[in-house]
C-alpha cells in the first residue's frame, strides 16, 4: 500500500509541475495575441492562429493541386507543376530566416573541417567522406540563403502598389521582378489554416496593406477542396492626411496573355492565371485603381489559379471538373464567398483550447504541401522528405485527418493497398512499407491488420470490409510464416518502424498492433459470417489468446512496470537496450481504442502503468529553451539510451507524443494527457506549418537540441512530416468515441470545456455540447444514461453533456 502511495504521489507531482510550466508558455503566448488583437486589420485572428512572422509564412493549395506559401517574402515556394517532393533538399533551414541567421555561425568551423578531411591523412574511407561533404554541402547553402539580400529565393510574382511615381512591394524584401519598387518596412503574418493574414506597414509612406488569403479546403466537399487556387482579399487603408491615388496590381515578371479581367501566363506543361474583380489586364498584370479618402480603407479580391494536367503519367484529379485555369477563376469568382464563410464556419464550430486548434489547423498544411491526386482516382500522400508513397506505417496516423474530414481519402488509399498486395504466389499478402516501393524489414502486415478493422468500423460497408478481410487473411499468414516466435512476430535483425533504432527479436511495437491485428480479424470474421479462419494454420481464437499470452510473459517488465521494447530471441542481433521504455509501445492499443468489442488488447491495470511509466520516464523539459517533450525511448530512471543506432530513442517523435497522449486520455488520466498536447503546441514554437518528424532531441546533458544526426528530419522542417496529422485523432478522445457497426458510443473528457458544432463523423452528423465536470446528458434534449448510445442512422442528433 506505501508504494502505491508514494507513485500516486509522483505522478500528481509531475502533473503539478506540468499544469504550471503549460500556464508559463500560455503567457509568453499572450502579449502577442494581445498585440495582434489591438490592430483593427487584425480582428479576424484570436489565440488560435499561429504567427509565422519570421517565417515563410503561410502555405496555401488544395488537396493534390500544388501549393505555394506567403508572407513577409511574399510568394516563395511556389509547387504547382511536379510532385510535391521535388527531389531536393528541404532540410529544415529552408522554413525559418530567423533560426537560420541564429544557427549560421557554425560555417565557417564545417568549412574548416571540411577542408581537413579532404586533406586527412589516411584517407578517409569513402561513405565517411561523403557524409562530410553533404554536411558541408548543407551549411554552405545555409550560409547562402542567410547572407543573401532577399532571404529566400522568391518566385517571380507579387503584389505591388503603386502611387504616382512610387511603387511599393507588398513584401519586406526587394524583387528581382521589380526592382523599382521599394519593399514595406514592417510584417506581421498569422495563420488558422486554411486561412492566413499578412499585415504590412511602413509608417514613412501612411500605408497599411493586409493580405487576407485562404484555399477552400472545406470539410466533406471533395469537390471544392480539390481545386487549384488561392483567393487574396488585399485592404489598403490611407494612414495619411489627404486624399490619394492607387493602383494595387498583381504582377508577374514572365509575360502572360491579358483577356479582359485575368492574364494566362503560359508553360510547357500547364499555365498559371491572374484575376480581379474589376481588374483591368496587361500582358504582365491585373490591376485596380481607387482614391482613398484619409483614414479610409478599401478591399479588392484578387485570384490565382494553375492548371498543370499531367503528373509523371497520370492526369491530376482537378481536370475531371476543370477544363482549364480561367474555368477555376469563373468558379471562384461565383463562389469564393462561400467558401469563406464555410470556412470561418468551420474553424467557429470547433470549439477546443487554442493549444489543441493550433496543432490541428496547423497540420493541415501536411494536406497542402504533401498530396496529389489523379483522374484514376488515386489519392497520394507524399512521405515528406523521403518521397514515398502512401506509406502505411505513416499513414496509419495521417490517416485520422481524413477520416474525420474528407473521409473519402481514406478509403481510397485502402483501396490502393488492396489492388497492390499479391493475392496468389510467393509474395501472397506482402503489404508494401510504400506503393510500388515496398521494404519488407518494416513488417507492415499487422499495421494493415490494425487499420483495416478500424477503418470497416467507420465506414461501415460489408463490401469494403469483405474485400480488406481477405487481404488482412493473406497478409497475416505472410508475416507470420515468414518469421515467428511464440505465436509473436519475429524479425532477428530488428524491424525499422522507427528507422534507424532497430528492435531485434520480439517487438513491443509490432507485436501490439499484431494482438489488435488478430482481434480484428476475429471480429471481421464473426461480422462477415466467416469460419475456421486460420493463421499459420493455427485457428484464430487460440492465436490470439497464445499471443497475448506470450506478449505478457516475453515483454512485460515488473521493474519498470512497463513492456520492453525487444524481447531478444537466440540469433537476433545484438544491438540497442530491450529495457529502454519504448514511447510508442502500445501502438496497437491506440489503433484499437476506437472500437467498442475489442476492449483492452492486454490486461487493463498494466496499460495504464505502463503509460504512467512513459509518462514519467520519457519526459524531458529544457526550461532554458521553455522546452518540454516526450522523447521517444528512455532507459529506466530517465537515462538517455545512447546504444549503438539508438539515436532515434532520444528524438521526441510527434506521432509517439501523441499516442501516449490519447492513451493517457483513453485510461482516465486526462491531465496527464492534455500535458503532453499543451506542451507539442508549445515546444513547436510557431512552426507548425513545419513540423519535421520529430522536434528536437536529448544529448547528455538533458539539453534540447537538433539531431546532428539528421538535420532534415527535425522541426522546423517545410514541407511538414505526415504523422503529424495524427493530432486529429485527439478530438476522437476527448469525445470518447467508440463505435460497432449498430451505434456510436460517447464518453468525453470531464476537464475541459469543448463543443463541435455539426460534426461528421463515421457518417454521422452529430452536434456536440461538453462542459467539464459534466454529470447530465441530453440527446435531442432528452435525459439519457451512460453509456450514450447514438444508432448510426441518418438522423442528426445533438448531444449535450451538462452540469
Amino acid at each position: 500500500m506505501k508504494k502505491k502511495s508514494i507513485e500516486r504521489v509522483h505522478v500528481k507531482t509531475e502533473i503539478r509541475r506540468a499544469i504550471i510550466c503549460c500556464a508559463v508558455s500560455m503567457i509568453t503566448f499572450l502579449p502577442f495575441a494581445a498585440r495582434s488583437q489591438s490592430n483593427p486589420l487584425t480582428k479576424q485572428t484570436n489565440s488560435s492562429w499561429i504567427n509565422v512572422s519570421e517565417s515563410l509564412g503561410f502555405p496555401l493549395g488544395g488537396i493534390g493541386t500544388g501549393y505555394s506559401a506567403f508572407g513577409r517574402y511574399g510568394f516563395v515556394r511556389v509547387n504547382f507543376d511536379g510532385r510535391p517532393y521535388d527531389g531536393l533538399d528541404v532540410s529544415q533551414w529552408e522554413y525559418n530566416m530567423e533560426y537560420v541567421l541564429r544557427n549560421d555561425t557554425s560555417f565557417q568551423n564545417v568549412e574548416e573541417q571540411w577542408k581537413k578531411v579532404q586533406k586527412s591523412d589516411p584517407p578517409l574511407e569513402a561513405a565517411a567522406l561523403e557524409k562530410w561533404k553533404r554536411k558541408y554541402e548543407n551549411a554552405a547553402r545555409v550560409h547562402q540563403m542567410a547572407t543573401a539580400p532577399e532571404g529566400f529565393v522568391q518566385s517571380s510574382y507579387g503584389f505591388t502598389l503603386s502611387e504616382g511615381d512610387q511603387s511599393y512591394l507588398v513584401q519586406t524584401t526587394p524583387a528581382n521582378w521589380n526592382k523599382k519598387a521599394t519593399p514595406f518596412k514592417n510584417a506581421t503574418v498569422m495563420a488558422c489554416l486554411p486561412k492566413g493574414l499578412a499585415l504590412f506597414t511602413d509608417e514613412k509612406a501612411k500605408l497599411q496593406v493586409s493580405v487576407s488569403a485562404f484555399t477552400p479546403l472545406i470539410p466533406h466537399d471533395l469537390e471544392n477542396s480539390t481545386l487549384p487556387v488561392q483567393v487574396y482579399d488585399v485592404t489598403v487603408r490611407n494612414s495619411g492626411k489627404s486624399s490619394r491615388q492607387f493602383t494595387l496590381s498583381l504582377e508577374n515578371g514572365i509575360p502572360g496573355t491579358a483577356a479582359t479581367d485575368r492574364t494566362v501566363f503560359t508553360f510547357p506543361s500547364g499555365e498559371m492565371v491572374f484575376a480581379a474583380d474589376g481588374a483591368t489586364a496587361s500582358e504582365k498584370d491585373v490591376s485596380v485603381m481607387f482614391s482613398l479618402a484619409p483614414g479610409r480603407s478599401i478591399t479588392k479580391r484578387f485570384y490565382i489559379s494553375w492548371y498543370f494536367p499531367k503528373i509523371g503519367g497520370y492526369k491530376r484529379y482537378y481536370t475531371t471538373a476543370m477544363p482549364n485555369g480561367s474555368a477555376v477563376i469563373d468558379k471562384a469568382m461565383k463562389e469564393a464567398s462561400q467558401w469563406s464563410t464555410k470556412i470561418d464556419a468551420w474553424h467557429r464550430s470547433v470549439q477546443v483550447p487554442a493549444y489543441l486548434k493550433r496543432v490541428w489547423f496547423g497540420s493541415l498544411a501536411s494536406i497542402m504541401t504533401s498530396t496529389f491526386m489523379t483522374t484514376d482516382p488515386y489519392f497520394f500522400e507524399i512521405e515528406t522528405p523521403h518521397g514515398c508513397l502512401n506509406t502505411m506505417d505513416v499513414c496509419v496516423y495521417s490517416g485520422w485527418v481524413y477520416m474525420i474530414n474528407w473521409p473519402e481519402l481514406e478509403r481510397m488509399d485502402m483501396n490502393q493497398f488492396f489492388k497492390a498486395t499479391p493475392r496468389t504466389g510467393e509474395n501472397a499478402g506482402l503489404i508494401m512499407h510504400s506503393l510500388w516501393n515496398d521494404a519488407a524489414h518494416y513488417v507492415e502486415e499487422p499495421t494493415f491488420m490494425c487499420r483495416m478493422r478500424r477503418d470497416a468500423l467507420w465506414y461501415n460497408d460489408p463490401a469494403f470490409t469483405r474485400e480488406g478481410f481477405d487481404v488482412a487473411v493473406l497478409a497475416a499468414n505472410r508475416v507470420y510464416n515468414l518469421d515467428n516466435y511464440e505465436n509473436l512476430i519475429q524479425s532477428k535483425h530488428g524491424n525499422q518502424s522507427y528507422d534507424a533504432w532497430k528492435m531485434p527479436g520480439v517487438s513491443s511495437y509490432v507485436n501490439s498492433a499484431w494482438i489488435y491485428g488478430l482481434d480484428a480479424l476475429k471480429s471481421m470474421a464473426a461480422g462477415l459470417g466467416k469460419t475456421n479462419v486460420t493463421v499459420g494454420s493455427v485457428p484464430l481464437e487460440e492465436m490470439l489468446t497464445k499471443a497475448r499470452a506470450s506478449y505478457e510473459k516475453l515483454l512485460w517488465n515488473p521493474q519498470t512496470k512497463c513492456w520492453n521494447l525487444f524481447y531478444r530471441t537466440e540469433g537476433s542481433s545484438q544491438e540497442n537496450t530491450p529495457e529502454t521504455l519504448f514511447t510508442d509501445q502500445l501502438f496497437g492499443q491506440w489503433v484499437a481504442a476506437i472500437d467498442r468489442n475489442a476492449k483492452d488488447i492486454l490486461p487493463s491495470e498494466k496499460i495504464k502503468s505502463a503509460l504512467t511509466s512513459l509518462y514519467i520516464n520519457n519526459q524531458v523539459e529544457d526550461k532554458k529553451q521553455n522546452f518540454r517533450g516526450w522523447v521517444n525511448g528512455m532507459k529506466p530512471n530517465r537515462v538517455p539510451d545512447y546504444t549503438i543506432n539508438g539515436y532515434h530513442a532520444r528524438t521526441c517523435w510527434f506521432g509517439a507524443q501523441i499516442n501516449l497522449s490519447s492513451l493517457l486520455g483513453y485510461v482516465g488520466n486526462e491531465l496527464a494527457s492534455i500535458d503532453i498536447m499543451r506542451s507539442i503546441d508549445m515546444s513547436l514554437k510557431n512552426n507548425h506549418f513545419a513540423a519535421g518528424e520529430w522536434n528536437g532531441s536529448i544529448n547528455a546533458k538533458g539539453e534540447i537540441l537538433p539531431l546532428p544526426d539528421e538535420t532534415a528530419k527535425d522541426t522546423p522542417r517545410f514541407a511538414p512530416y505526415p504523422r503529424y496529422k495524427s493530432s486529429w485523432e485527439y478530438l476522437i478522445r476527448l469525445l470518447g468515441l467508440q463505435m460497432d457497426e449498430k451505434s456510436l458510443y460517447l464518453q468525453p473528457f470531464k476537464t475541459v470545456d469543448f463543443r463541435f458544432g455539426d460534426i461528421q463523423l463515421a457518417g454521422k452528423k452529430m452536434n456536440i455540447t461538453v462542459q467539464a465536470g459534466w454529470n447530465r446528458v441530453l440527446v435531442d434534449g432528452k435525459k439519457v444514461s451512460l453509456p450514450v448510445s447514438i444508432p448510426r442512422t441518418s438522423r442528426p442528433v445533438k448531444v449535450e453533456f451538462l452540469k
